[in-house]
C-alpha cells in the first residue's frame, strides 16, 4: 500500500490549499456545517471548479477526470483549515445514491448535489435507538401510492437549515429489526413534519440539533432508496463512509495545534518555560504519537477506498478518531490546571475558553455515526474474529 502522495495528488493538494487561503474568511470559519449563506457562498465556489462531483460520472453533473482520491484529499483539506465540508452530501449520501439508488433518483438528486442546491440532514436517530439503529421504531406504511410516516426522531443536528432528510424508518414491523429497514428521503417541508430544536451542552457557541416529529407524512414511492427493507445494508455503507469522510484526523490535528501552539507561551515557578518541563513533554511526546497514528488511520481508510468501502478499518478510524477530541482537551486541562476550566470571557481563561468548548462537545463525537462502542465492535468482530456478545446475531456489513 503506498501511503505518500502521488505528484497529482499533492498537485491537488496544493491547489485547494491555495484556494483556501484566497477564499476562507472569518464568516465561513468555525463550523463544518453548510448553514449560513456566507458558508454556502464559500461551497459554491467549489462547485465552479467542478470540486464536488469529483469522481462521479458526467451524465450525473459529476467530474469524472479526477484521480480516485480527490474527494478525500478536498475534505480532509476542509477540516484542516476549519472549513465547511462536503463529506456529508458527496461522500455518505452522493456515493450511497450513485451505488444504491433508481436511475430515477441518480439523474434527480446527484445533480443537486454537487451543484450544492440545499443540504441534508441524516435522520436516524429516536428515543431509545441510538447507536442501536437496528431497532429504530419509527412506522413507514405502505398506503399503496405513497409511504405514511409516523414517529419520532432525536438529535437531528441539521434539519432546522436542510431541505431533505435522509431517513430511516421500520418499514416491516414483523422482520427480524436488521431485515425490516428502508431509507428514504423526505422534503423538510412535508406537510406533519413538527421540528423542536434540542441543544448540546456549551458556554457560548452550544450547537443546536433538533427534535421531530412525523404525524402521518406522506412520501411518494419514487423517494425510496434502493429497495424495500435494505435500508439497514444501505446505511452500513454510509456510515463506513461517514466514520472517515465526516470524521476526519485533520480536525484532530488542528486542534492539538492550537492548544500545543498556547502551552509553548507558559511559563511555570516565575520564568520557566511550561514546555521545557519533563513530564509535560512526556505528555506532549505521547499525544503527538497517537494524532499520527490518527492520520495513518485515516490515510489507510482513503487508500482502501479507492476500490471498496472500507468496513472495519473505517470503524477503527472512527473509534480512535472520536476519542481524540476528549483526550486532547484532557491533556491541555491537565496541564493548565484550574486554568484549562475557565470558560471565555473569564480573566486568565486558557485560549478564551476553546479548551472547555471543544471538550463540551467531545461527549457529542463519541456517539455520533453509531459511536465508539459499536465501532469497537466491528472491529473486535470483523478484524480480530471475535465471538459476538451474549450469542448475538452477526450484523450483515459492506465491503
Amino acid at each position: 500500500m503506498q501511503l505518500d502522495w502521488t505528484p497529482q495528488e499533492e498537485a491537488f493538494r496544493q491547489e485547494v490549499r491555495e484556494f483556501i487561503a484566497a477564499e476562507l474568511t472569518d464568516e465561513v470559519k468555525g463550523s463544518m456545517f453548510i448553514n449560513t449563506p456566507e458558508r454556502v457562498a464559500f461551497v459554491d465556489k467549489m462547485v465552479e471548479r467542478g470540486w464536488l462531483g469529483l469522481g462521479f460520472p458526467e451524465e450525473y453533473g459529476g467530474n469524472p477526470t479526477p484521480f480516485p482520491l480527490a474527494q478525500f484529499i478536498l475534505n480532509t483539506e476542509l477540516e484542516r483549515a476549519n472549513a465547511p465540508i462536503v463529506g456529508k452530501n458527496v461522500g455518505t449520501i452522493a456515493n450511497t445514491i450513485f451505488h444504491e439508488a433508481s436511475e430515477e433518483m441518480k439523474k434527480e438528486f446527484l445533480p443537486k448535489i454537487f451543484n450544492n442546491e440545499g443540504q441534508w440532514s441524516i435522520t436516524y436517530t429516536e428515543p431509545g435507538a441510538g447507536t442501536d439503529i437496528g431497532s429504530l421504531q419509527m412506522r413507514c406504511i405502505d398506503k399503496g401510492d405513497h409511504f405514511e410516516l409516523t414517529g419520532t426522531k432525536l438529535f437531528i443536528t441539521s434539519a432546522h437549515f436542510a431541505r431533505w432528510h435522509w431517513i430511516a424508518v421500520r418499514s416491516d414491523p414483523d422482520a427480524a429489526k436488521h431485515k425490516g429497514i428502508s431509507i428514504l428521503i423526505v422534503d423538510v417541508d412535508s406537510p406533519g413534519i413538527t421540528m423542536s430544536p434540542m441543544w448540546c451542552i456549551g458556554t457560548t457557541t452550544a450547537e443546536r440539533t433538533n427534535e421531530l416529529v412525523f404525524d402521518k407524512v406522506k412520501v411518494p414511492k419514487n423517494r425510496l432508496v434502493g429497495d424495500l427493507n435494505k435500508g439497514f445494508y444501505y446505511l452500513m455503507q454510509a456510515l463506513d463512509y461517514e466514520r472517515f469522510a465526516i470524521i476526519a484526523a485533520a480536525q484532530h490535528t488542528r486542534r492539538w495545534r492550537t492548544i500545543l501552539k498556547y502551552l509553548k507561551t507558559l511559563d511555570y515557578d516565575g520564568d520557566r518555560p511550561l514546555y521545557d518541563d519533563p513530564a509535560v513533554r512526556r505528555k506532549i511526546g505521547r499525544m503527538e504519537t497517537r494524532i499520527e497514528v490518527g492520520n495513518m488511520l485515516e490515510r489507510l481508510c482513503i487508500c482502501i477506498a479507492a476500490e471498496k468501502v472500507p468496513s472495519a478499518e473505517a470503524a477503527m478510524n472512527k473509534a480512535w478518531g472520536s476519542c481524540m477530541q476528549d483526550e486532547v482537551c484532557q491533556l491541555a486541562q491537565g496541564i493548565m490546571g484550574p486554568f484549562g476550566f475557565l470558560v471565555g470571557g473569564a480573566e486568565h481563561a486558557g485560549l478564551d475558553g476553546y479548551i472547555v468548548e471543544e471538550g463540551l462537545m467531545a461527549g457529542h463525537v463519541k456517539v455520533a455515526a453509531a459511536g465508539v462502542d459499536v465501532a469497537k465492535s466491528i472491529v473486535a468482530k470483523r478484524m480480530l474474529g471475535l465471538p459476538n456478545p451474549l450469542g448475538k446475531p452477526e450484523l450483515p456489513g459492506r465491503g
